[in-house]
Protein backbone atom coordinates (compact mmCIF):
# COMPACT_ATOMS: atom_id res chain seq x y z
CA UNK A 1 0.00 0.00 0.00
CA UNK A 2 2.91 2.56 0.61
CA UNK A 3 4.70 1.76 -2.00
CA UNK A 4 1.56 2.46 -4.40
CA UNK A 5 1.08 5.68 -2.56
CA UNK A 6 4.59 6.93 -3.22
CA UNK A 7 4.19 5.65 -6.74
CA UNK A 8 1.39 7.46 -7.67
CA UNK A 9 2.56 10.60 -6.16
CA UNK A 10 5.64 10.52 -8.01
CA UNK A 11 3.36 9.73 -10.92
CA UNK A 12 1.22 12.36 -10.33
CA UNK A 13 3.61 15.13 -9.93
CA UNK A 14 4.82 13.80 -13.43
CA UNK A 15 1.78 14.28 -14.69
CA UNK A 16 1.52 18.37 -13.57
CA UNK A 17 4.70 18.88 -14.98
CA UNK A 18 3.66 17.45 -18.52
CA UNK A 19 0.34 19.42 -17.72
CA UNK A 20 2.19 22.62 -16.98
CA UNK A 21 4.70 21.88 -20.55
CA UNK A 22 1.33 20.95 -22.87
CA UNK A 23 -0.35 24.51 -21.73
CA UNK A 24 2.76 26.43 -22.04
CA UNK A 25 3.12 25.47 -25.60
CA UNK A 26 -0.15 25.66 -27.22
CA UNK A 27 -0.70 28.89 -26.02
CA UNK A 28 0.24 30.02 -22.28
CA UNK A 29 -1.87 30.83 -19.15
CA UNK A 30 -2.99 33.92 -20.71
CA UNK A 31 -4.99 31.97 -23.29
CA UNK A 32 -6.62 29.77 -20.28
CA UNK A 33 -7.98 33.10 -19.09
CA UNK A 34 -10.89 33.27 -21.94
CA UNK A 35 -12.29 30.23 -19.82
CA UNK A 36 -13.32 32.94 -17.71
CA UNK A 37 -16.80 33.59 -20.04
CA UNK A 38 -18.16 30.31 -20.16
CA UNK A 39 -21.58 30.13 -20.09
CA UNK A 40 -22.10 28.45 -16.44
CA UNK A 41 -25.43 26.17 -17.51
CA UNK A 42 -23.13 24.66 -20.00
CA UNK A 43 -20.64 23.94 -17.86
CA UNK A 44 -22.89 22.37 -15.09
CA UNK A 45 -23.84 20.14 -17.78
CA UNK A 46 -20.64 18.90 -18.85
CA UNK A 47 -19.81 18.44 -14.97
CA UNK A 48 -23.02 16.29 -14.83
CA UNK A 49 -22.01 14.44 -17.84
CA UNK A 50 -18.84 13.68 -15.96
CA UNK A 51 -19.84 12.36 -12.96
CA UNK A 52 -22.74 10.00 -14.85
CA UNK A 53 -20.12 8.26 -16.98
CA UNK A 54 -17.84 8.03 -14.07
CA UNK A 55 -21.01 6.50 -11.93
CA UNK A 56 -21.74 4.14 -14.94
CA UNK A 57 -18.08 3.23 -15.14
CA UNK A 58 -18.13 2.25 -11.35
CA UNK A 59 -21.12 -0.06 -11.69
CA UNK A 60 -19.18 -1.69 -14.68
CA UNK A 61 -16.22 -2.13 -11.83
CA UNK A 62 -18.92 -3.67 -9.47
CA UNK A 63 -20.71 -6.10 -11.99
CA UNK A 64 -16.95 -7.52 -13.28
CA UNK A 65 -16.13 -7.54 -9.74
CA UNK A 66 -19.21 -9.16 -8.56
CA UNK A 67 -19.32 -12.05 -11.63
CA UNK A 68 -15.43 -12.38 -10.84
CA UNK A 69 -16.59 -14.12 -7.19
CA UNK A 70 -16.21 -11.09 -5.38
CA UNK A 71 -19.05 -8.90 -3.44
CA UNK A 72 -18.27 -5.85 -2.61
CA UNK A 73 -20.38 -3.68 -0.08
CA UNK A 74 -21.44 -0.17 -2.98
CA UNK A 75 -20.45 2.23 -0.80
CA UNK A 76 -16.92 2.08 0.66
CA UNK A 77 -16.12 0.53 -2.71
CA UNK A 78 -17.61 3.57 -4.58
CA UNK A 79 -15.33 5.67 -2.36
CA UNK A 80 -12.32 3.03 -3.23
CA UNK A 81 -12.67 3.43 -6.66
CA UNK A 82 -12.95 7.66 -6.76
CA UNK A 83 -9.77 7.25 -4.64
CA UNK A 84 -7.89 5.24 -7.38
CA UNK A 85 -9.24 7.93 -9.92
CA UNK A 86 -6.02 9.81 -9.10
CA UNK A 87 -4.38 6.62 -11.16
CA UNK A 88 -5.63 8.23 -14.53
CA UNK A 89 -2.90 10.89 -14.37
CA UNK A 90 -0.27 8.56 -14.36
CA UNK A 91 1.33 7.08 -17.28
CA UNK A 92 -0.68 4.04 -18.74
CA UNK A 93 -2.97 4.92 -15.90
CA UNK A 94 -1.03 2.36 -14.15
CA UNK A 95 -1.43 4.26 -10.46
CA UNK A 96 -4.85 2.87 -10.77
CA UNK A 97 -3.84 -0.46 -9.87
CA UNK A 98 -4.08 1.12 -6.36
CA UNK A 99 -8.10 -0.21 -6.23
CA UNK A 100 -6.65 -3.76 -6.56
CA UNK A 101 -4.94 -2.54 -2.84
CA UNK A 102 -7.54 -0.89 -0.92
CA UNK A 103 -9.85 -3.92 -2.06
CA UNK A 104 -7.82 -5.84 -0.60
CA UNK A 105 -7.06 -4.30 2.11
CA UNK A 106 -10.67 -3.59 2.88
CA UNK A 107 -12.90 -6.75 1.71
CA UNK A 108 -9.80 -9.50 1.50
CA UNK A 109 -10.13 -9.69 -2.27
CA UNK A 110 -6.41 -10.86 -3.84
CA UNK A 111 -4.77 -8.64 -6.10
CA UNK A 112 -4.89 -10.87 -9.23
CA UNK A 113 -8.61 -10.74 -8.71
CA UNK A 114 -8.74 -6.87 -8.90
CA UNK A 115 -5.81 -6.45 -11.12
CA UNK A 116 -7.68 -8.89 -13.70
CA UNK A 117 -10.81 -7.01 -13.99
CA UNK A 118 -8.96 -3.66 -14.23
CA UNK A 119 -7.40 -4.72 -17.46
CA UNK A 120 -10.80 -5.97 -18.64
CA UNK A 121 -12.19 -2.52 -17.99
CA UNK A 122 -9.57 -0.80 -20.11
CA UNK A 123 -9.83 -3.61 -22.96
CA UNK A 124 -13.56 -2.33 -22.74
CA UNK A 125 -13.21 1.49 -22.65
CA UNK A 126 -11.00 0.66 -26.16
CA UNK A 127 -13.60 -1.41 -27.62
CA UNK A 128 -16.56 1.15 -26.68
CA UNK A 129 -14.48 3.96 -27.65
CA UNK A 130 -13.02 2.55 -31.02
CA UNK A 131 -16.64 1.45 -32.08
CA UNK A 132 -18.23 5.42 -31.26
CA UNK A 133 -14.93 6.54 -33.75
CA UNK A 134 -15.57 4.60 -36.04
CA UNK A 135 -19.41 4.87 -36.58
CA UNK A 136 -19.14 8.74 -36.94
CA UNK A 137 -15.71 8.55 -38.62
CA UNK A 138 -15.68 10.62 -41.90
CA UNK A 139 -13.13 8.73 -43.73
CA UNK A 140 -12.75 5.32 -44.43
CA UNK A 141 -9.03 4.94 -43.36
CA UNK A 142 -10.07 5.66 -40.33
CA UNK A 143 -13.11 3.80 -39.86
CA UNK A 144 -10.25 0.85 -40.75
CA UNK A 145 -7.90 1.95 -37.88
CA UNK A 146 -10.93 1.93 -35.38
CA UNK A 147 -11.82 -1.59 -36.37
CA UNK A 148 -8.41 -2.42 -36.14
CA UNK A 149 -8.30 -1.17 -32.32
CA UNK A 150 -11.35 -2.67 -32.28
CA UNK A 151 -9.92 -6.25 -33.23
CA UNK A 152 -7.15 -5.81 -30.96
CA UNK A 153 -8.89 -5.09 -27.71
CA UNK A 154 -10.97 -8.30 -28.10
CA UNK A 155 -7.61 -10.18 -28.60
CA UNK A 156 -6.73 -8.37 -25.37
CA UNK A 157 -9.44 -10.08 -23.64
CA UNK A 158 -8.33 -13.82 -25.00
CA UNK A 159 -4.47 -13.00 -23.93
CA UNK A 160 -6.01 -11.28 -20.09
CA UNK A 161 -7.54 -14.57 -20.15
CA UNK A 162 -4.29 -16.58 -20.96
CA UNK A 163 -2.29 -14.42 -18.19
CA UNK A 164 -5.15 -14.47 -15.77
CA UNK A 165 -4.88 -18.40 -15.85
CA UNK A 166 -0.67 -18.56 -15.86
CA UNK A 167 -1.03 -16.01 -12.42
CA UNK A 168 -3.57 -18.22 -11.00
CA UNK A 169 -6.27 -15.79 -11.15
CA UNK A 170 -9.98 -17.63 -9.80
CA UNK A 171 -11.65 -20.01 -12.20
CA UNK A 172 -14.55 -17.41 -11.64
CA UNK A 173 -12.26 -14.91 -13.12
CA UNK A 174 -11.47 -16.65 -16.52
CA UNK A 175 -15.52 -17.73 -16.33
CA UNK A 176 -16.27 -14.25 -16.49
CA UNK A 177 -14.04 -13.71 -19.80
CA UNK A 178 -15.76 -16.78 -21.06
CA UNK A 179 -19.62 -15.82 -20.70
CA UNK A 180 -20.66 -13.91 -23.39
CA UNK A 181 -23.79 -12.07 -21.96
CA UNK A 182 -21.28 -10.82 -18.94
CA UNK A 183 -18.97 -9.58 -21.75
CA UNK A 184 -21.98 -7.80 -23.77
CA UNK A 185 -23.43 -6.30 -20.49
CA UNK A 186 -20.31 -4.76 -19.45
CA UNK A 187 -19.92 -3.45 -22.99
CA UNK A 188 -23.40 -1.78 -22.95
CA UNK A 189 -22.43 0.12 -19.70
CA UNK A 190 -19.04 1.47 -21.52
CA UNK A 191 -20.93 2.45 -23.90
CA UNK A 192 -23.13 4.18 -22.09
CA UNK A 193 -19.84 5.61 -19.87
CA UNK A 194 -18.48 6.98 -23.03
CA UNK A 195 -21.77 8.06 -25.01
CA UNK A 196 -22.38 10.20 -22.24
CA UNK A 197 -19.19 12.36 -22.20
CA UNK A 198 -18.96 12.14 -26.33
CA UNK A 199 -21.06 15.63 -26.44
CA UNK A 200 -19.16 17.57 -23.85
CA UNK A 201 -16.72 19.29 -27.47
CA UNK A 202 -20.07 20.30 -28.17
CA UNK A 203 -21.47 21.72 -24.56
CA UNK A 204 -17.99 23.35 -24.27
CA UNK A 205 -17.91 24.93 -27.58
CA UNK A 206 -21.45 26.09 -27.29
CA UNK A 207 -20.95 27.51 -23.31
CA UNK A 208 -18.12 29.73 -25.29
CA UNK A 209 -20.64 30.93 -27.88
CA UNK A 210 -18.70 28.44 -30.95
CA UNK A 211 -20.90 26.13 -32.78
CA UNK A 212 -19.62 22.59 -32.94
CA UNK A 213 -22.37 19.94 -33.73
CA UNK A 214 -23.04 16.65 -32.11
CA UNK A 215 -21.44 14.49 -34.61
CA UNK A 216 -19.00 16.24 -34.81
CA UNK A 217 -18.30 16.94 -30.99
CA UNK A 218 -18.42 12.85 -30.84
CA UNK A 219 -16.03 11.88 -33.56
CA UNK A 220 -13.50 14.57 -31.57
CA UNK A 221 -14.12 13.31 -28.12
CA UNK A 222 -14.31 9.20 -28.72
CA UNK A 223 -10.93 9.13 -31.38
CA UNK A 224 -8.66 12.28 -29.75
CA UNK A 225 -9.47 10.10 -26.12
CA UNK A 226 -8.72 6.54 -27.73
CA UNK A 227 -5.81 7.71 -29.38
CA UNK A 228 -4.15 9.75 -27.00
CA UNK A 229 -4.98 7.00 -24.32
CA UNK A 230 -2.80 4.23 -26.49
CA UNK A 231 0.03 6.96 -26.16
CA UNK A 232 0.31 5.98 -22.71
CA UNK A 233 0.85 9.52 -21.41
CA UNK A 234 -0.63 10.59 -18.36
CA UNK A 235 -4.49 10.97 -18.78
CA UNK A 236 -3.57 11.61 -22.59
CA UNK A 237 -2.07 14.72 -21.80
CA UNK A 238 -0.31 16.32 -24.25
CA UNK A 239 -1.76 13.71 -27.11
CA UNK A 240 -5.23 14.04 -27.06
CA UNK A 241 -5.78 17.50 -26.31
CA UNK A 242 -3.18 18.23 -29.19
CA UNK A 243 -5.43 15.84 -31.54
CA UNK A 244 -9.34 17.11 -30.26
CA UNK A 245 -7.22 20.52 -31.21
CA UNK A 246 -6.46 19.54 -34.88
CA UNK A 247 -9.86 17.75 -35.89
CA UNK A 248 -10.90 20.97 -34.68
CA UNK A 249 -8.89 23.13 -37.00
CA UNK A 250 -10.23 21.15 -39.52
CA UNK A 251 -13.51 20.92 -39.17
CA UNK A 252 -13.30 25.15 -39.13
CA UNK A 253 -12.76 26.24 -35.68
CA UNK A 254 -10.07 28.70 -34.73
CA UNK A 255 -6.62 27.51 -33.70
CA UNK A 256 -7.49 29.76 -30.45
CA UNK A 257 -10.97 28.51 -30.03
CA UNK A 258 -9.82 25.24 -30.30
CA UNK A 259 -7.40 25.55 -27.61
CA UNK A 260 -10.17 27.12 -25.31
CA UNK A 261 -12.70 24.07 -26.24
CA UNK A 262 -10.64 21.72 -25.74
CA UNK A 263 -9.20 23.21 -22.68
CA UNK A 264 -12.46 23.21 -21.07
CA UNK A 265 -13.58 20.11 -22.20
CA UNK A 266 -10.44 18.69 -20.28
CA UNK A 267 -10.63 20.85 -17.05
CA UNK A 268 -14.35 19.43 -16.95
CA UNK A 269 -13.46 15.59 -17.71
CA UNK A 270 -9.80 14.67 -16.40
CA UNK A 271 -9.52 18.40 -13.70
CA UNK A 272 -13.11 17.06 -12.41
CA UNK A 273 -12.44 13.46 -11.77
CA UNK A 274 -8.68 14.04 -10.75
CA UNK A 275 -9.75 16.36 -8.16
CA UNK A 276 -12.87 14.25 -6.71
CA UNK A 277 -9.89 11.29 -6.90
CA UNK A 278 -7.69 13.37 -5.10
CA UNK A 279 -10.35 14.41 -1.99
CA UNK A 280 -11.36 10.46 -1.89
CA UNK A 281 -7.82 9.21 -1.57
CA UNK A 282 -7.23 11.31 1.20
CA UNK A 283 -10.22 10.59 3.20
CA UNK A 284 -9.60 6.58 2.05
CA UNK A 285 -5.69 7.17 3.46
CA UNK A 286 -7.04 8.80 6.90
CA UNK A 287 -9.65 6.72 7.48
CA UNK A 288 -9.43 3.07 5.89
CA UNK A 289 -10.96 0.24 7.11
CA UNK A 290 -8.94 -3.20 7.60
CA UNK A 291 -10.85 -6.58 6.06
CA UNK A 292 -14.77 -6.05 5.85
CA UNK A 293 -16.97 -9.11 7.26
CA UNK A 294 -20.24 -8.07 5.65
CA UNK A 295 -22.08 -9.44 8.69
CA UNK A 296 -25.81 -8.15 7.94
CA UNK A 297 -26.38 -8.53 11.79
CA UNK A 298 -23.38 -5.80 12.27
CA UNK A 299 -25.03 -3.72 9.47
CA UNK A 300 -28.67 -3.54 10.57
CA UNK A 301 -27.55 -3.31 14.20
CA UNK A 302 -25.82 0.27 13.04
CA UNK A 303 -28.43 1.42 10.93
CA UNK A 304 -31.29 0.34 13.48
CA UNK A 305 -31.91 3.78 14.57
CA UNK A 306 -31.93 4.91 10.57
CA UNK A 307 -34.27 2.06 10.00
CA UNK A 308 -37.48 3.68 9.86
CA UNK A 309 -36.43 6.24 7.65
CA UNK A 310 -35.57 4.65 4.88
CA UNK A 311 -38.60 4.66 2.73
CA UNK A 312 -41.00 7.78 2.70
CA UNK A 313 -43.63 7.14 5.70
CA UNK A 314 -46.39 6.90 2.78
CA UNK A 315 -44.54 4.19 0.47
CA UNK A 316 -43.66 2.56 3.94
CA UNK A 317 -47.39 2.40 4.96
CA UNK A 318 -48.80 1.68 1.51
CA UNK A 319 -46.70 -1.56 0.87
CA UNK A 320 -46.93 -2.17 4.66
CA UNK A 321 -50.98 -2.83 4.40
CA UNK A 322 -50.50 -4.24 0.62
CA UNK A 323 -47.95 -7.19 1.86
CA UNK A 324 -49.67 -7.89 5.11
CA UNK A 325 -53.09 -8.07 3.38
CA UNK A 326 -51.62 -10.65 0.93
CA UNK A 327 -49.92 -12.57 3.97
CA UNK A 328 -53.30 -12.54 5.68
CA UNK A 329 -54.96 -13.55 1.79
CA UNK A 330 -52.72 -16.53 2.12
CA UNK A 331 -53.36 -17.87 5.63
CA UNK A 332 -56.70 -19.45 7.77
CA UNK A 333 -59.00 -17.69 9.06
CA UNK A 334 -57.33 -15.91 12.38
CA UNK A 335 -59.20 -18.35 14.81
CA UNK A 336 -57.58 -21.12 12.65
CA UNK A 337 -54.43 -20.35 12.16
CA UNK A 338 -52.51 -21.29 15.20
CA UNK A 339 -49.21 -20.00 15.62
CA UNK A 340 -47.12 -18.08 13.76
CA UNK A 341 -43.59 -16.34 13.11
CA UNK A 342 -42.39 -13.50 11.32
CA UNK A 343 -38.90 -14.59 10.67
CA UNK A 344 -36.33 -11.60 10.60
CA UNK A 345 -39.11 -9.07 11.76
CA UNK A 346 -36.97 -5.76 11.96
CA UNK A 347 -38.93 -3.14 13.54
CA UNK A 348 -41.87 -5.70 14.33
CA UNK A 349 -44.24 -3.73 11.76
CA UNK A 350 -45.81 -6.80 9.98
CA UNK A 351 -46.12 -8.56 13.47
CA UNK A 352 -48.00 -5.68 14.98
CA UNK A 353 -50.18 -5.39 11.71
CA UNK A 354 -51.08 -9.07 11.63
CA UNK A 355 -52.09 -8.98 15.68
CA UNK A 356 -54.35 -5.90 14.94
CA UNK A 357 -56.46 -8.59 12.25
CA UNK A 358 -56.11 -11.55 15.37
CA UNK A 359 -53.37 -13.23 14.54
CA UNK A 360 -50.98 -14.99 17.13
CA UNK A 361 -47.45 -14.06 15.65
CA UNK A 362 -43.91 -13.59 17.38
CA UNK A 363 -40.69 -12.33 15.82
CA UNK A 364 -37.18 -13.57 15.26
CA UNK A 365 -34.52 -11.02 15.15
CA UNK A 366 -30.62 -11.26 14.62
CA UNK A 367 -29.95 -7.21 14.86
CA UNK A 368 -30.03 -7.09 18.63
CA UNK A 369 -30.54 -2.75 17.90
CA UNK A 370 -33.92 -3.80 16.07
CA UNK A 371 -35.15 -6.46 18.22
CA UNK A 372 -35.00 -3.98 21.12
CA UNK A 373 -37.28 -1.49 19.33
CA UNK A 374 -39.94 -4.38 17.90
CA UNK A 375 -40.04 -5.18 21.75
CA UNK A 376 -40.41 -1.21 22.87
CA UNK A 377 -43.67 -1.32 20.15
CA UNK A 378 -44.99 -4.17 21.71
CA UNK A 379 -44.11 -7.11 19.66
CA UNK A 380 -42.81 -10.81 21.22
CA UNK A 381 -39.08 -11.19 19.73
CA UNK A 382 -36.37 -14.02 20.33
CA UNK A 383 -33.08 -13.40 19.36
CA UNK A 384 -32.49 -16.36 16.28
CA UNK A 385 -31.03 -16.81 13.22
CA UNK A 386 -32.60 -18.13 10.01
CA UNK A 387 -29.77 -21.02 10.14
CA UNK A 388 -30.88 -22.67 13.61
CA UNK A 389 -34.41 -21.55 14.38
CA UNK A 390 -34.72 -21.58 18.25
CA UNK A 391 -38.03 -24.04 17.69
CA UNK A 392 -38.96 -27.24 18.20
CA UNK A 393 -39.11 -29.54 15.10
CA UNK A 394 -43.03 -29.25 14.04
CA UNK A 395 -43.86 -26.40 16.28
CA UNK A 396 -45.15 -23.96 14.02
CA UNK A 397 -48.37 -23.57 11.52
CA UNK A 398 -47.13 -20.72 9.47
CA UNK A 399 -43.99 -18.84 9.11
CA UNK A 400 -43.38 -15.39 6.47
CA UNK A 401 -40.21 -13.83 5.57
CA UNK A 402 -40.68 -9.95 4.57
CA UNK A 403 -37.15 -8.83 2.73
CA UNK A 404 -35.11 -11.22 4.50
CA UNK A 405 -33.97 -14.43 2.57
CA UNK A 406 -31.80 -12.22 0.05
CA UNK A 407 -29.35 -10.68 2.82
CA UNK A 408 -28.37 -14.28 3.51
CA UNK A 409 -24.67 -14.73 2.78
CA UNK A 410 -25.13 -16.91 0.18
CA UNK A 411 -27.24 -19.72 -1.65
CA UNK A 412 -25.82 -22.37 0.43
CA UNK A 413 -26.72 -20.26 3.45
CA UNK A 414 -30.35 -19.57 2.07
CA UNK A 415 -31.21 -24.18 1.21
CA UNK A 416 -30.01 -24.40 5.25
CA UNK A 417 -32.49 -21.67 5.91
CA UNK A 418 -35.22 -23.20 4.14
CA UNK A 419 -34.29 -26.39 5.88
CA UNK A 420 -35.05 -24.81 9.30
CA UNK A 421 -38.52 -23.37 8.27
CA UNK A 422 -39.18 -26.78 6.64
CA UNK A 423 -37.96 -28.57 9.62
CA UNK A 424 -40.30 -26.44 12.10
CA UNK A 425 -43.73 -26.27 10.25
CA UNK A 426 -46.37 -28.84 10.89
CA UNK A 427 -46.99 -30.49 7.90
CA UNK A 428 -49.04 -28.67 5.59
CA UNK A 429 -48.03 -25.64 7.31
CA UNK A 430 -47.23 -22.45 5.54
CA UNK A 431 -44.48 -20.97 4.22
CA UNK A 432 -44.80 -17.04 2.70
CA UNK A 433 -41.94 -15.27 1.25
CA UNK A 434 -41.75 -11.82 0.28
CA UNK A 435 -39.02 -10.77 -1.90
CA UNK A 436 -37.82 -8.38 -4.50
CA UNK A 437 -38.75 -9.47 -7.93
CA UNK A 438 -35.44 -9.25 -10.39
CA UNK A 439 -36.88 -10.85 -13.30
CA UNK A 440 -37.22 -6.90 -14.93
CA UNK A 441 -33.72 -5.96 -15.96
CA UNK A 442 -33.88 -2.57 -15.44
CA UNK A 443 -35.31 -2.88 -11.48
CA UNK A 444 -32.72 -5.38 -10.99
CA UNK A 445 -29.95 -3.17 -11.99
CA UNK A 446 -31.65 0.03 -9.82
CA UNK A 447 -31.53 -2.64 -6.90
CA UNK A 448 -28.10 -4.29 -7.21
CA UNK A 449 -26.24 -1.06 -8.31
CA UNK A 450 -28.44 2.23 -7.65
CA UNK A 451 -30.25 1.23 -4.50
CA UNK A 452 -27.54 0.71 -2.13
CA UNK A 453 -26.35 4.25 -3.27
CA UNK A 454 -29.51 5.87 -2.09
CA UNK A 455 -30.15 3.45 0.89
CA UNK A 456 -28.26 2.40 3.69
CA UNK A 457 -30.92 -1.03 3.76
CA UNK A 458 -28.96 -2.79 1.01
CA UNK A 459 -25.17 -2.49 0.56
CA UNK A 460 -25.43 -4.35 -3.28
CA UNK A 461 -23.97 -7.73 -1.54
CA UNK A 462 -27.49 -9.17 -1.67
CA UNK A 463 -28.66 -12.78 -3.57
CA UNK A 464 -31.83 -11.97 -5.27
CA UNK A 465 -33.99 -15.10 -4.72
CA UNK A 466 -36.35 -15.76 -8.10
CA UNK A 467 -39.48 -17.69 -7.93
CA UNK A 468 -38.29 -20.37 -10.44
CA UNK A 469 -35.48 -21.29 -7.57
CA UNK A 470 -38.72 -21.96 -5.13
CA UNK A 471 -39.57 -25.06 -7.15
CA UNK A 472 -36.94 -27.24 -6.04
CA UNK A 473 -36.87 -26.18 -2.31
CA UNK A 474 -36.36 -29.25 0.15
CA UNK A 475 -39.49 -29.70 2.28
CA UNK A 476 -41.18 -27.81 0.86
CA UNK A 477 -43.97 -27.48 -1.95
CA UNK A 478 -44.42 -24.14 -3.99
CA UNK A 479 -47.93 -23.74 -4.55
CA UNK A 480 -48.67 -20.14 -5.30
CA UNK A 481 -46.64 -16.57 -7.06
CA UNK A 482 -48.46 -13.41 -6.64
CA UNK A 483 -46.40 -10.32 -8.39
CA UNK A 484 -47.53 -7.25 -7.10
CA UNK A 485 -46.71 -3.28 -7.40
CA UNK A 486 -44.76 -1.08 -9.94
CA UNK A 487 -44.35 1.65 -7.81
CA UNK A 488 -41.06 2.62 -7.28
CA UNK A 489 -40.03 3.57 -3.84
CA UNK A 490 -38.73 7.49 -4.36
CA UNK A 491 -42.70 7.94 -5.34
CA UNK A 492 -43.46 12.04 -4.14
CA UNK A 493 -46.98 11.79 -1.85
CA UNK A 494 -48.59 14.31 -4.47
CA UNK A 495 -48.28 11.67 -6.97
CA UNK A 496 -49.44 8.43 -5.15
CA UNK A 497 -53.03 8.65 -6.68
CA UNK A 498 -52.26 8.57 -9.95
CA UNK A 499 -49.43 6.11 -9.98
CA UNK A 500 -51.67 3.51 -7.48
CA UNK A 501 -53.95 3.79 -10.47
CA UNK A 502 -51.19 3.20 -13.01
CA UNK A 503 -50.11 0.65 -10.37
CA UNK A 504 -53.44 -1.27 -10.46
CA UNK A 505 -53.85 -1.28 -14.39
CA UNK A 506 -50.26 -3.03 -14.97
CA UNK A 507 -51.01 -5.25 -12.85
CA UNK A 508 -53.91 -6.96 -14.60
CA UNK A 509 -51.50 -6.90 -17.52
CA UNK A 510 -49.46 -9.24 -19.30
CA UNK A 511 -46.46 -6.97 -17.32
CA UNK A 512 -47.62 -8.19 -13.86
CA UNK A 513 -44.45 -11.21 -13.82
CA UNK A 514 -42.30 -7.75 -13.98
CA UNK A 515 -43.34 -6.18 -10.83
CA UNK A 516 -41.18 -4.76 -7.87
CA UNK A 517 -42.53 -7.35 -5.55
CA UNK A 518 -43.89 -10.58 -5.54
CA UNK A 519 -44.53 -13.26 -3.09
CA UNK A 520 -44.28 -16.83 -2.69
CA UNK A 521 -46.55 -19.16 -1.02
CA UNK A 522 -44.97 -22.90 0.44
CA UNK A 523 -46.43 -25.86 1.93
CA UNK A 524 -44.37 -28.50 4.07
CA UNK A 525 -44.40 -31.49 2.63
CA UNK A 526 -45.97 -33.84 5.39
CA UNK A 527 -43.27 -36.66 4.20
CA UNK A 528 -40.39 -34.94 4.64
CA UNK A 529 -38.04 -35.25 7.49
CA UNK A 530 -35.29 -32.89 8.84
CA UNK A 531 -31.94 -34.72 7.59
CA UNK A 532 -30.07 -34.17 11.35
CA UNK A 533 -32.09 -34.28 14.49
CA UNK A 534 -31.72 -31.28 16.17
CA UNK A 535 -32.99 -30.20 19.69
CA UNK A 536 -34.18 -26.53 20.16
CA UNK A 537 -36.01 -24.58 23.02
CA UNK A 538 -39.31 -25.14 23.83
CA UNK A 539 -41.96 -24.31 21.66
CA UNK A 540 -44.12 -22.42 24.96
CA UNK A 541 -40.74 -20.18 25.22
CA UNK A 542 -39.59 -19.64 21.54
CA UNK A 543 -36.25 -17.61 23.06
CA UNK A 544 -35.72 -19.69 25.36
CA UNK A 545 -31.68 -21.44 25.17
CA UNK A 546 -30.77 -19.98 22.06
CA UNK A 547 -27.20 -18.57 21.61
CA UNK A 548 -26.46 -15.67 19.61
CA UNK A 549 -24.87 -17.00 15.90
CA UNK A 550 -22.99 -15.08 12.92
CA UNK A 551 -25.38 -15.75 10.61
CA UNK A 552 -27.01 -13.21 8.63
CA UNK A 553 -30.43 -11.68 7.51
CA UNK A 554 -33.00 -9.02 8.89
CA UNK A 555 -36.33 -7.70 7.96
CA UNK A 556 -37.08 -4.91 5.40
Amino acid sequence: MTRLLRLNSVLFLLAAVVVFLWIRLVGGFEGVAGLAAARPLQVVMMLGLTAACVLIRFFRWQFLMRHAGSRLIERPSLLIYLASLVGTATPAYVGEAIRGAFIKRRFGVPLKVSLSVLVIERLMDVLALSLLAGIVAGAWWMRGVMALFFLAAVVGLFIVALFARAAGASTTVLRVLQRRDVMLDAFALSLAAWTATAFHVSLAASALGISVPPIESLRVFASSVLMGGLTLMPAGIGSSGALAIVQLENAGVSLTDAFLVVSLVRLATVGATLLIGAVCLLWLVRGAKSVSSGDAAEHFDDIATEYGDQFQPHVWEHLLERKVGLIASALPKPGEAGKGLDLGCGLGSQCLALAKRGYKVFGIEIATNLAAQARRAGVSVAAGSALGLPFGDKSLDFVYAVGVLHHLPNRQAQRVAFAEVARVLRPGGVFIIHETNTRNPLFRFYMGYVFPLLKKIDEGIEWWIEPDRLKTVAGLKLVDVSHFTFMPDFVPSFMMKPVLAIDRWLERTWLRPYSVHYMAVLKRDASWAPAVDRRFADEENPGEGFSWSAANQTSR
